[in-house]
């Protein structure tokens, strides 16, 4: 049995060797769960070990063949408890479902556990869902079905002849970015990465992408982003640029297989409007690593069950889906700590947050922004949970100029037209958001004259803003006295 397979098989094993005649396996992939149950057979009961898989389409069936021809579930269970105790184990497709509707059925099970128990047989329950009544608990094994690991994705990438001109390492990063799907969606995505020619990179990882922002749509309150931002769009914040830069190589197969820790998450905290979002969603396009952001609003929405199991579950699903970048926006906000809105926080989901940061999976790296860090616990600052807290301070006439440059490029502007050095000067105190949408508005009002915008088209917006540093000169005051001494500076020079 492959290695990566051994970990299930000695879950179901645990449940044989306790003598459980009942077994309920949790997961999706039913031919997966088919070839391992085979294996488990042979292994357990040697050459005499027998698989018969039961559905209510077909009956009971043997090696393809069927061989007896009930489909009613409660039917089936009573033949098998009627049956002499030979070394089989029957795989049960889907019974569950049944559960809710037809306590007859329950009482079947029960009678199949107390005749079947200590025999020879067992029974295997599966379904997607966990269908669980309460006079079965006592007496039923549960074992959850794991998704494919990297090892178990390369081993079944059935690549046409162009995969074999695929560097191993690019192939090991494109399994590693399928971990999170199901077998049956690898083979659905292979079949369109892997057509005719070798596929390129880039776009292997889009489609990757977006079948994993399909999985998070439809199954948690996870969202994808792409990745739009890069760290050159990213103006100033030298201090965390080169703390990315320099963690970008542990991402890789040679990093993984020497054990290199990774990195555990950062929180980027500052005066709203500095960059904190765009530097979170710059990181994962630096790693190319996927960015998920956790959205609390529909945890707390009840879209997806209570707000303590969706929160559960998405975490859950952010560790099978790594690596990742999981962006928490407004940590504060999320977990409901506001002064301004008197609440005290959502204390059940807030302390699952801070476990789950000391457990979740090393691939899952943890970008969060919080704008009035003062607010939240100390607990959650404590070391091991991030590696590092930067603040973003509103930037330096540098980096003011860097932005100018930056927007003035991305809205087709010609840098000759504009003094930067000027125009930076002008907005003193400003963030970066505002610069943006300074240069935004000046690309706006120049287009609707009809000629490409210059220094007069920003000057002139520049009047009509009123910065949040005058507007808010109490709180940035507040929010640099509390990062003094207690954050790395993300900026290497001063206002």
């Amino acid at each position: 049995m492959p290695s990566h397979s051994h970990k299930m098989a000695q879950k179901i094993s645990r449940g044989l060797m306790s003598r459980y005649p009942l077994v309920y396996i949790l997961g999706w992939e039913e031919e997966r769960i088919e070839h391992l149950l085979s294996s488990v057979a042979s292994t357990h009961y040697g050459e005499d070990g027998r698989l018969v898989i039961w559905s209510s389409t077909q009956g009971f069936c043997r090696d393809g063949q069927v061989i007896e021809v009930i489909t009613d579930p409660t039917a089936a269970l009573t033949h098998i408890a009627q049956q002499k105790p030979l070394p089989v184990l029957y795989l049960m497709k889907d019974l569950p479902a049944w559960f809710t509707a037809n306590p007859s059925l329950v009482r079947a099970a029960r009678d199949v556990y107390y005749r079947l128990r200590n025999k020879g047989a067992h029974v295997f329950l599966t379904h997607p869902e966990l269908i669980l009544p309460e006079a079965l608990k006592k007496e039923i094994y549960l074992v959850e079905m794991d998704l494919p690991t990297e090892e178990e994705i390369l081993d079944f990438l059935k690549p046409k002849e162009s995969v074999s001109q695929i560097p191993r390492d690019q192939l090991h990063r494109i399994a590693g970015a399928m971990k999170g799907l199901s077998l049956n969606e690898v083979d659905h995505l292979q079949a369109r990465l892997f057509r005719a020619e070798t596929p390129d990179p880039a776009q292997a990882f889009d489609e990757i992408n977006e079948e994993k922002a399909q999985l998070l749509r439809k199954e948690s309150c996870l969202r994808f982003f792409p990745s739009r931002h890069t760290l050159d769009q990213v103006g100033g914040l030298d201090n965390l640029k080169d703390w990315v830069v320099k963690r970008k190589d542990l991402f890789s197969e040679k990093a993984y297989e020497a054990g290199v820790p990774l990195p555990s998450g950062i929180l980027l905290m500052g005066v709203s409007g500095c960059g904190k979002s765009m530097a979170a969603k710059a990181i994962s396009a630096a790693w190319d690593l996927p960015l998920v952001r956790l959205d609390m609003s529909l945890v707390l929405s009840g879209s997806f069950g209570s707000p303590e199991y969706a929160f559960e579950r998405g975490t859950r699903i952010a560790d099978e889906v790594a690596p990742i970048v999981l962006w928490v926006d407004e940590i504060e906000n999320a977990f409901g700590y506001d002064e301004r809105v008197g609440t005290g926080g959502n204390v059940n989901i807030f302390s699952s947050f801070l476990t789950w940061l000391q457990e979740k999976s090393p691939k899952v790296f943890v970008a969060a922004t919080a704008n009035r860090i003062q607010e939240l616990p100390a607990e959650l600052m404590r070391k091991g949970r991030f590696d590092q807290l930067f603040f973003l301070d509103l930037p330096s006439k540098e980096e003011r100029m860097e932005i100018f440059r930056i927007h003035i490029q991305l809205n087709g502007g010609n840098l000759g037209n504009f003094d930067l050095s000027y125009l930076a000067a002008a907005t003193k105190e400003w963030s970066g958001a505002e610069i943006e949408q300074a240069v935004k508005s000046a690309r706006i009002d120049a287009y609707q004259e009809g000629r490409g915008f210059a220094d007069k088209d920003i000057v002139r917006n520049t009047m009509r803003l009123v910065p949040l540093s005058q507007t808010m000169t109490e709180q940035i005051k507040a929010i640099r006295d509390w990062s003094f001494k207690r954050a790395v500076p993300a900026s290497r020079t001063g206002r």
